[in-house]
């Protein structure tokens, strides 16, 4: 092997420090799809100069290791026993899939298993290579372990594009525990810069439900309503809560509240609505005022009825009975959802909606717009996650109409748009076809790959004479993925759908210049796998820019409220998607691109569209102008990249609209008056000892102004200091951060970073608001310490351990309370660490034991602020090239 091309700047990189990073016997890289993971992976098994394994996730994805070597490092095609696909024939470079691995670790068999591993051990030491590692999560990871642990002196060699930042602490734990630190992070605006990814955009096409969707929404929503108004009205309901003895003698069951603080913040929120005066002892308990509840929503709604008639049906017998009746009607209208009641958007809704074949007129609205912008040198590829095979081939009549979105109903869409010029075609594990003019081309595409073309059976449609389907037999059965793909590259085919499951991962085509995301995946991985399939480079069209488009079916009846969405706490359910709206939200938050308008800052987020989808046909059309001219995308892009340092890279920001500054203040205030007032009282005795030197009174009172003088003004200076530490948002966040960072560090949380040149900035952006980031760290542990520092400045859930932080008298008496970060809290030195730290640069606070019975009651008062001020603070997470 010998490489004949050009290394990139990264892989450069990485072959520069090899010696360095092979120390550990792991090497870890992660970089944006579309950047030469592969061919950087070949030349690192060639250096380490060992019989290697490569592990992929997908049979394409495998078949391109092999691919890889001719022309890029070997002049011919190598022999079976230099390069294999299959396990149990182990050769030089053995390429397989993780689902292969798997198999043969659970066989009935362990032989076949201990044979494998003992045949490329018995050569010595081998490399591990793992393509895509992230999939590592899954339960394949049984079996790799087990793989690594018997194959001694085994260098792992990881690459991925999207490492599983998102996995539980104990999960990402163990894949750093097999791939190692990451060694190295190249983002896409770095790629970009680079010229090893093309500039590209986001784009989203809304679409309104057809009116039988609408019409039960409607139905839906009026049920809502008139449900709200009965619960409100119904005085016996109210008066059988007020009895309650959650409300009569809160102090006595401050167990059980703290177990559902929300919904005691429920009942209140009920009575409130219905002009009834509110009991003083809960109010108390929870340490707010009556005019600090939220506004009645059917979130609050739902919680109660929710917790009256399922969760917590034994504690409210008399409103359980009451409300009995309810459960056929809210059954009957689909606002019961797996034991629960649900007011809001439900599974159901969200199928129902993400599923709309209302999208397929998005979809042809996109192609035509595409096609008339590139016209033949389009490729569009738009991906999906069903087949849809039942609805094929007998549905094509006129009268055809497909009841979800799919392939099958994607490609009828568009073969019925006759948009002149569109070559469709559909490629699937279940089902492949191509225009009927393409199979001339098929001929020599077969015997490219050294097949036969009579290997691949074609069969004639009924009633579509320009569509063939296509069987693949034998041999060419596994390459029909690139038989279909060179068909494409050629522009024998302009328009390609498939399903995300076989083109959302690994597949390679350069020339796609527009990609539809017909797929309800919000997951990180997925969502940032399959943008890739569309921002690699093209070696023939030096100049490509790309489109990727995302789909949301949107309900205009009437706007969401605001306190019907609920972040926190016992109700949070980070996986569960609701609605086109917020799986747009999780998608975008996965990866960063450029705005539409405004300053061309690079970061991740939805906002960075400024779209609302208030008007869907206004939109549409602006967006599809913007996409129409691809110079100004690339424009845009170079300013952006431009402006930037060449040290930028992708970094993890927080975003918090909370800051400790205004208690800092008040102290500052109140001990200057505390001074002032010793001070005045100084010169009052001053003066009485002057006109009688000889009183008791006078001694007294100056000794009293003095002491109280001496006692004043240390907390004085000090709440002086902290303030001016504090005097703006961005030094008030960064003075909480390095709390943050020192107190991880004390509790001995990082692994790998360099601790001693680590810091937290913040910095005010274009929008007026304050990034939080963390300089000097890798990535995995930027996001940790990011995540602490919202655990801080964020709501408080159920931590171990609180801050409490007094101000004021009497009645401008103020109680706030911070988190302490759960990795900190596994210790009470560590927790006391933090707060020595907190007391040095945040201010004075005291540290509460939330497992004690006092413990319980500050912390019950946390988290009844959090509700009743309707979440106020709030941490949003997102990446930012900076």
């Amino acid at each position: 092997m010998r490489f004949a091309g050009k290394w990139r700047d990264y892989q450069q990189r990485v072959i520069d420090e090899f010696e360095r990073l092979i120390c550990d016997d792991r090497i870890h890289v992660v970089a944006a799809p579309g950047s030469g993971k592969t061919i950087l992976g070949l030349e690192l098994i060639r250096r380490i100069g060992r019989p290697a394994i490569v592990l992929a996730p997908t049979v394409a994805v495998r078949n391109q290791w092999i691919e890889r070597l001719v022309p890029m490092f070997l002049r011919e095609k190598p022999t079976a026993a230099e390069a294999s696909t299959h396990l149990v024939r182990s050769s030089t470079l053995t390429c397989a899939t993780y689902q292969a691995l798997y198999a043969l670790w659970s066989d009935p068999d362990p032989s076949r298993f201990t044979q494998f591993v003992e045949q490329p051990s018995a050569a010595g030491p081998v490399t591990l290579l793992l393509d895509e590692c992230h999939h590592l999560r899954r339960e394949w990871w049984h079996a790799l372990q087990t793989l690594i642990d018997r194959l001694p002196g085994v260098t792992v060699v990881a690459l991925t594009a999207t490492p599983p930042y998102d996995a539980p602490y104990a999960e990402w734990i163990r894949y750093q525990k097999a791939c190692g630190p990451i060694d190295l992070e190249i983002g896409v605006p770095e790629l970009v810069r680079n010229g090893d990814l093309c500039p590209h955009q986001d784009y989203v096409h809304f679409s309104e439900p057809e009116q039988p969707t609408i019409d039960l929404l409607q139905r839906r929503r009026d049920t809502i309503g008139e449900l709200l108004r009965a619960i409100r009205s119904d005085e016996q309901l109210i008066d059988d809560l007020l009895r309650h003895p959650w409300l009569v003698v809160p102090e006595a069951h401050v167990e059980a509240i703290l177990d559902a603080p929300e919904l005691l913040s429920a009942i209140l929120v009920l009575i409130a609505s219905s002009s009834r005066p509110l009991p003083a002892a809960p109010l108390k308990l929870l340490g707010v005022r009556a005019d600090e509840l939220p506004v009645a929503s059917a979130f609050w709604t739902a919680t109660l009825l929710d917790a009256i008639l399922f969760s917590h049906s034994e504690i409210f017998p008399a409103a359980a009975e009451r409300l009995k009746s309810w459960k056929p009607f809210l059954a009957e209208h689909g606002l019961i959802e797996g034991q629960h009641v649900c007011l809001g958007e439900t599974r159901s809704t969200f199928s129902l909606m993400a599923g709309s074949i209302a999208k397929l007129g998005s979809i042809v609205d996109i192609a035509r717009a595409e096609f008339a912008n590139l016209g033949t040198d389009l490729r569009l590829v738009i991906l999906t996650d069903h087949v849809r095979t039942d609805e094929f081939p007998r549905s094509f009549t006129p009268n055809y109409r497909p009841s979800k979105i799919g392939v099958v109903p994607i490609f009828d869409a568009l073969r019925r748009s006759s948009i002149n010029g569109l070559r469709i075609a559909v490629l699937s594990g279940k089902l492949v076809l191509i225009p009927t003019d393409a199979a001339a081309a098929l001929v020599g595409a077969c015997e490219k790959r050294g097949l036969s073309p009579a290997v691949v059976r074609r069969t004639s449609l009924p009633g579509l004479a320009s569509i063939v389907q296509l069987d693949f037999e034998g041999a060419a059965d596994g390459c029909a993925v690139e038989i279909i793909t060179d068909l494409f590259e050629a522009g024998h085919i302009n328009v390609l759908v498939g399903t995300q499951a076989l083109l959302g991962e690994g597949w390679d085509a350069p020339s796609v210049n527009s990609l539809v995301l017909a797929s309800n995946s919000a997951a990180y991985m997925l969502s940032n796998q399959m943008r890739g399939r569309a921002i690699r480079i093209d070696p023939e069209r030096p100049a490509k820019v790309s489109n990727i488009w995302h789909l949301a079916t949107v309900d205009q009846l009437a706007p969401v409220e605001i306190a019907d969405r609920f972040e926190w706490g016992s109700m949070n359910e980070p996986t569960l998607i609701r609605s086109d709206w917020e799986l747009l939200q999780r998608r975008f938050a996965a990866f960063e691109g450029i705005p539409n308008h405004g300053d061309p800052n690079i970061r991740s987020g939805f906002e960075r569209l400024g779209m609302d989808g208030n008007d869907i046909e206004a939109a549409n059309r602006a967006t599809l102008a913007l996409a129409a001219d691809r110079p100004a995308i690339a424009r845009r892009w170079h300013q952006a990249i431009g402006a930037a340092t060449l040290r930028s890279h992708v970094r993890e920001i927080a975003q918090a609209n909370y800051d400790p500054r205004h208690l800092s203040w008040r102290d500052t205030l109140r001990w200057l008056a505390a001074s002032g007032a010793s001070g005045g009282a100084m010169v009052a005795a001053h003066e009485g000892l002057r006109v009688a030197p000889s009183s008791d009174t006078a001694h007294l009172a100056a000794a009293v102004a003095i002491a109280f003088g001496i006692y004043a003004f240390p907390r004085f200076a000090k709440a002086s200091w902290l303030a001016i530490r504090h005097r703006t948002l961005e030094s008030s966040v960064a003075e909480v951060g390095k709390v943050v960072l020192s107190g991880l560090a004390e509790a001995d949380q990082f692994s790998f970073g360099d601790i001693e040149t680590a810091k937290v900035i913040g910095v005010r952006n274009l929008s007026g608001e304050v990034d939080i980031y963390v300089d000097g760290l890798n990535r995995a542990e930027e996001r940790m310490v990011l995540d602490a520092v919202g655990e801080v400045l964020g709501p408080v859930a159920n931590p171990r351990y609180l801050l409490e932080r007094r101000s004021g008298w009497g009645p401008w008496r103020r109680l706030d309370y911070h988190a302490v970060p759960a990795s900190i809290a596994q210790r009470k030195e560590w927790a006391e660490a933090f707060h020595r730290l907190w007391k040095r640069h945040v201010g004075p606070s005291t540290l509460l034991f939330t497992r004690t019975v006092d413990g319980r009651r500050a912390l019950l008062r946390a988290r009844g602020q959090s509700l009743a001020a309707g979440f106020q603070r709030r941490v949003d997470r997102r990446s930012a090239w900076m």
